[in-house]
Formats: structure tokens, sequence, C-alpha cells
């Protein structure tokens, strides 16, 4: 006869240790997901050390970013993806009490590589839960994201310096138009030219980034109409020139167009200009020449042109400036000294 107390029992048993391998089964499943996961996580370093700080896992990620294999790192310090000053400070220390004490960390600082290059990693650090100790770090690569905010920082306050600057230009250019002129005409007239030679200066100067300006171009942009009606002859070589080169030259070269229609070569049918320069030895010699125009003679006083070409003009380009009063026409001659980068090749 069958004891059926016992059968009973087997068949509890049986469906327990079912149970127990579904459960198995989907652990293992779980933890399967989980590392296939951490595995595919490339741009994330993802790994865990103990309260003493070793590295006791370690994903592709961390493997990708830190470049050391799972298999040089586990058990060693993770002290050695700080840098020597932050291992200096204390911060790994500072970093696990952290974390142990309110449960995460958040760091963005340099790290070092095996190699020893350096990134700026971004991340944080986890106390690992359900009475597992240790804790886990997630980080990433941020370098790029700090280089263009130091970037932006910097143009912001370049920026910053250049409104300043040209607004105290304007502001100068404004006043010293307003002493030398009779009518509120005049002074549009006039300002309304020099802030137009400031202006394509500025525009040759942002289309290059505010790197340098071609001269060529420069020169074009002030005395294009001239230029246009055969008046004026510009001749060169291709050179650039700096910033505040740029802006200086621009003034001087309305300064100069200006005068002559007032006064010199192109205040008359038959008279024309001639700007060339040579460049030689880091050095660029600017010549402007009227000819055709009235007797000249030295003005009897000096307004704000003068003024701008004899010594606003040399103090920018920190070099002479000669003006010529020939009586067969004006001649002005510019000294600009050139950066390596700006020099002709």
């Amino acid at each position: 006869m069958v004891d059926r107390t016992l059968v009973s029992d087997q068949a509890d048993n049986a469906q327990r240790l079912g149970a127990l391998e579904r459960e198995l089964a989907a652990l293992r499943s779980e933890a399967e997901q989980g590392r296939l996961i951490l595995a595919s996580a490339t741009d994330y370093a993802i790994f865990t050390i103990d309260d003493a700080g070793l590295v006791t896992s370690w994903n592709t990620g961390a493997e990708r970013l830190l470049r050391f294999r799972e298999s040089e790192i586990i058990g060693r310090d993770g002290r050695i993806l700080f840098t020597p000053e932050d291992r200096a400070k204390g911060a790994p220390e500072l970093e696990i009490s952290t974390a142990l004490a309110s449960g995460r960390a958040e760091n963005e600082r340099w790290h070092v590589r095996k190699d020893g290059s350096r990134f700026w990693g971004s991340g944080l650090v986890m106390r690992l839960q359900h009475g597992v100790p240790g804790l886990l770090k997630i980080m990433r690569d941020e370098t790029e994201r700090r280089h263009a905010d130091e970037l932006r920082k910097l143009l912001i306050g370049e920026l910053d310096h250049r409104v300043k600057n040209m607004l105290a230009m304007v502001r100068s250019v404004a006043d010293q138009t307003l002493e030398n002129v009779d009518s509120l005409a005049a002074f549009k007239t006039a300002f309304t030219s020099r802030l137009f030679a400031l202006a394509g200066a500025h525009d040759l100067l942002t289309r290059e980034t505010w790197v340098s300006a071609d001269l060529q171009r420069l020169a074009r942009s002030v005395l294009q109409s001239w230029i246009e009606d055969g008046r004026v002859v510009v001749s060169g070589q291709s050179v650039r020139v700096g910033p505040k080169q740029a802006l200086a030259l621009s003034m001087a070269l309305n300064e100069l167009a200006t005068n002559a229609a007032k006064y010199g070569a192109l205040s008359r049918p038959g008279g024309r200009v001639d700007l060339a320069w040579r460049c030689e030895d880091g050095v660029c010699e600017i010549r402007w020449k009227e000819r055709g125009g009235p007797p000249v003679s030295p003005p009897r006083r000096q307004g704000f042109g003068m003024r701008i070409l004899n010594r606003a003009l040399a103090m920018e380009l920190e070099r002479p400036v000669a003006l010529n009063f020939d009586r067969a026409g004006l001649s002005c001659v510019i000294s600009v000294t050139l950066t390596p980068g700006d020099q002709p090749s």
C-alpha cells in the first residue's frame, strides 16, 4: 500500500525545488542582463571599490576611458585615478567618507589615465544598496565640455573688453570731431565717415574671428569709391595685420582720403593717389602719395585728422609716422611691425 503522506511530501519538495530553480534562473538572467547593461555602457566608466578604496569590479566603459584592463586594475588602489595634487589634498579619502556618510558624493575634477594623460571627469560615487559593502563609481569624460565652457568665458571677457574699447573710441572720435567742425552738418559728415571706417575694419575682423585682417581688403574697404573711379591705385603684396593695427590703419586711411578730398589730390578731377607697401624683415612700409592736386602747404592748425596721423596712429602702431607736405602733393609713410604669423610667405 502506497504511503500517501510520503507521496505528498515528495510532490511538495518537487514543487519547491522547481520554484527554487526558476528563481535561480531568474536571478542568473537578471545578473546576465545587468552584466550586459554594464558592458554596453561604453560611454561611462562604471566600477566598484571597497571601503578602503580598492577596485572590486570594472566595466568596458572604464577600460575604454581609463585604459586599464580589468585584470590590471582589480584589487588595486583606486587612488591611482586621481591626480597627484588631489591625492596630496586628500580628495580620494574625502570622496569615500562623504559617500559612506551621506550615500553619495558628486565629483568634477581632473583624473589620470593609465598612460598618465588627464581628462576632466564628471560623475557620482554612491553607496551600494541592500547591505552590500562598498561604493559604486560612475564617471564620464567631459573634457570637451569643460574646454568649451572655458572658451565661452574667455570670449565673453574678450567681447566685454572690445565693446568697452570701441565705445571709448567712438566717444573720443565724437568729442574730437565736435572740437574741429563749425556746424552740425559738418559734424554729421565727418563723424559718419569715421564711424564707417571703423565699421568696415570691424566687419573684416569679424569675418576673420578677430585674428587678423588682409591689408589689401582693408584698404579697398576704406577707399572703395575712389578706387572704382580710378582716382586711387592700391598695390602691395598679400599681408595680414593684427586687430589693433587694422583699426588704426582704417582710421588713418579714412583721414588721409578725407583730407585729400577736401584739400588735396582728390579735390581736383585730375588728381590721384598711389597707395603701396613693401614688407621686409617683419616690417611693412606703407606709402600714401598724392599728385595732381592743388599746391600743398603745412596746415596752420592740427585738426582731428592730423592728430590721428601724427600722434594716435604712431602710438597705436608703436612706429613713427612720417608726413611730408611737399608742394606737389602730400605724402605719408606708415610703418607696421608684423607678428610672425602675419608675415608674408
